[in-house]
């Protein structure tokens, strides 16, 4: 075993090397796990005072002196650790010592010096009265010149101290034959490891518990009794953390991962696909162990995906319709909806743990609602995502009624002009003369002058009062009666009048509206024709200007607080304006006429409008036609007189028809007289 050691060693290591074997161990995150003791775990080789060091035998070896006896720390002057007894006198027994102990978790296996790092000087030669050698826990070897070429190797040791020693043999040891000397240049101590790695991590990622979101800190270290050399974490599959530690291999404790930080890095999880995802970290020691990836994995639940909100409900509604509902409905990943905030008309947001509310609105106004969503993943801060915020207006206000008709005064006073003689008395009045103040009486006089005097209607009622019939005289007032159709001359304005006000009857003063118009031939346009504001009593006018036959309407766009509302349909009915020439006016029988005419007022169909021609004569007409006329109303035919007898005179004029494309109501033209002879 020495020599496969031996071999190992010298093949281009510079006298330092690991030999490893790799065992899994089972631990608990900042926890150890204690092994058998006669379990071998790993190797791990120390080398003190070795070729390349210059600075002692650092914390391995510790010396034990006598009187007599030096022990010395010879390495940086290349002699290494050195036991010299310069012949002082020494009793018997006594010895000087290097010695090393392992500390919990390491056990020395074997001890090795290579050929020519022993330096023994009468030791064991049976004249120095000294002897020597290396011991460990029962047992040990003694060593003597013939070791200097050799070198040393101890193996199976399984100790946990081991060392070198010089020993004064005879009672006393003294003078020149008590001179000797022990020194090593180079050893090596294989180490085996009963503790495995372990890890620790206290906050961050690993701790991090339920969904998560966005940057995590990932901090965490580890030890073992050879010192962690290696850390380092996957997430997913992918590395997410890693870091070495340098090596020093003339120490019990190689590496020291724990000492300086361990790793620590900050893992930005929206790099991974959202859902389950492994977390795993890893150590390894000097000694070649690693830890279990069983012990330290754990499932992380990630989700980046932002949440949203949806709004849904009514952006208009009356007053009478009671409570309305807005209802926010949130969205999220995998994670799902933690809850919905929302805030009404400015109020702090009230938090709802559930994906999705209805949020009652009442009240006459515009409200305003906003709210957002959050999910269940949490960012290293604790918050949860939360959605862009949205919004919704709802108007609540008032049903408002609007009116439009044309209104008539019936039973108006009957006033006539006429005159009467009125007395004036005497009087004093002021005036200037001079451009000075007056004084003048003017004597009494008499003067004509013209009045209108008014009287109602008064009407007589017959009443039957006890079997007795009697006559009374009724006083009847002017009033105003409002009708929803009013015909009205052809090229003549009118006016129409309305009101504004609540369902409740509360008159709205000041309030814009419209008045819209339509011409009667089925199309239903709407055109604009004028915007008045309403009294204080609610009420309007307007003048309609001269047109066809009209569907009238008053539109109330509403405000704030009160519903828009549009009035019933008011009709103006307007007869069609029919004009008739003939051409010549005199003929005779047989003779040929020209009938020309025109409609007035436009709107004419684009398939022209139905005229009737009639003819009459003293007792009796006949229709003699039907044209239709052209895009601009005129019309045009010739009519033929049948064979008679004297002189006759007769009479041609034109009708129109009703038709629902055509917005004038029936009407015929003027008479127009034609005479016929031999």
């Amino acid at each position: 075993m020495l020599g496969l050691i031996h071999d190992r060693l010298a093949q281009g290591f510079g006298f330092r090397a690991l030999l490893a074997i790799a065992l899994t161990v089972v631990c608990g995150i900042g926890l150890t796990d204690s092994v058998a003791a006669d379990q071998t775990l790993a190797n791990e080789t120390i080398w003190s005072c070795g070729i390349t060091d210059t600075g002692g035998a650092n914390n391995v070896w510790a010396h034990n002196a006598v009187f007599g006896i030096n022990t010395t720390n010879e390495c940086a002057s290349g002699v290494g650790l050195d036991i010299n007894a310069p012949g002082n006198t020494v009793q018997q027994g006594q010895s000087a010592s290097w010695q090393a102990t392992a500390p919990a978790g390491l056990v020395i296996v074997l001890v090795y010096v290579p050929p020519g790092d022993l330096k023994a000087t009468a030791v064991n030669d049976g004249n120095s009265w000294y002897g020597g050698g290396f011991f460990w826990t029962g047992g040990g070897a003694q060593v003597d010149d013939s070791n200097n070429t050799s070198g040393f190797g101890a193996s199976g040791l399984w100790t946990n101290h081991v060392g070198f020693q010089l020993v004064c043999g005879n009672n006393p040891c003294m003078g020149v034959l008590g001179h000797a000397d022990l020194a090593v240049k180079d050893i090596g101590l294989q180490l085996q490891e009963t503790q495995g790695p372990w890890l620790s991590a206290s906050s961050g990622l690993w701790q991090s518990s339920g969904w998560i979101r966005g940057g995590w800190p990932l901090s965490f270290t580890g030890d073992s009794p050879s010192g962690i050399c290696g850390l380092a974490a996957t997430l997913g599959g992918q590395v997410v953390a890693s870091q070495g530690f340098p090596q020093d291999d003339t120490t019990w404790h190689q590496c020291n991962a724990a000492g300086l930080g361990g790793v620590s890095n900050t893992v930005d999880t929206s790099k991974l696909s959202d859902g389950p995802q492994s977390l795993t970290l890893r150590g390894s020691d000097a000694a070649g162990l690693s830890t279990s990836d069983a012990s330290y994995t754990k499932t992380v639940y990630v989700d980046n995906q932002s949440p949203g909100v949806a709004l849904s409900g009514p952006t208009d509604a009356l007053s009478t319709a009671g409570t309305q509902y807005v209802t926010a409905t949130g969205t999220a990943g995998p994670s799902g909806v933690s809850g919905i905030g929302c805030s009404l008309d400015n109020a702090p947001a009230q938090w709802y743990a559930q994906p999705s509310v209805s949020i009652p609105v009442s009240g006459i106004g515009t409200h305003h609602l906003t709210c957002y969503a959050g999910n269940n993943a949490r960012a290293a801060s604790g918050n949860v995502a939360t959605s862009a915020p949205a919004t919704w207006t709802l108007g609540i206000r008032q049903p408002s009624v609007s009116t439009v008709a044309f209104s008539r005064v019936v039973d108006a006073l009957r006033c006539q002009r006429t005159y009467e003689r009125v007395r004036i008395p005497a009087h004093w009045v002021t005036g200037k003369f001079q451009g000075r103040p007056v004084r003048v009486k003017l004597r009494a006089q008499t003067r004509t002058i013209r009045v209108v005097r008014c009287h109602p209607r008064i009407v007589r009622r017959r009443l039957r009062v006890d079997g007795h019939w009697y006559t009374e005289r009724i006083v009847v007032l002017p009033h105003v009666v409002r009708r929803t159709s009013k015909r009205v001359a052809f090229g003549t304005a009118t006016t129409v009048s309305g009101w504004v006000g609540t369902a409740q009857g509360v008159a709205l003063a000041g309030q814009a509206v419209q008045i819209r118009a339509a011409p009667d031939n089925g199309l239903r346009r709407f055109r604009l024709l004028a915007v008045t504001t309403t009294a204080a009593d609610g009420g309007w006018t307007v003048t309609l200007p001269a047109g066809p036959s009209q569907l009238v309407q008053a539109v109330y766009p509403g405000s704030v607080t009160v519903e828009p509302s549009t009035s019933e349909l008011a009709h103006s009915i307007v007869p069609a304006s029919l004009h008739v020439s003939l051409r010549p006016r005199a003929t005779h029988w047989g003779g040929k006429i020209v009938i020309a005419g025109r409609l007035g007022g436009g709107h004419v169909p684009p398939a022209g409008e139905l005229v009737v021609l009639r003819i009459g004569w003293p007792g009796g007409s006949t229709e003699i036609g039907h044209l239709y006329t052209a895009r601009n109303g005129k019309f045009s035919t010739s009519y033929t007189f049948l064979r008679g007898h004297g002189t006759e005179s007769y009479r041609l004029w034109a009708e129109t028809v009703s038709e629902s494309d055509y917005p004038f109501a029936v009407a015929a033209s003027r008479k127009v007289s034609v005479t016929v002879r031999q």
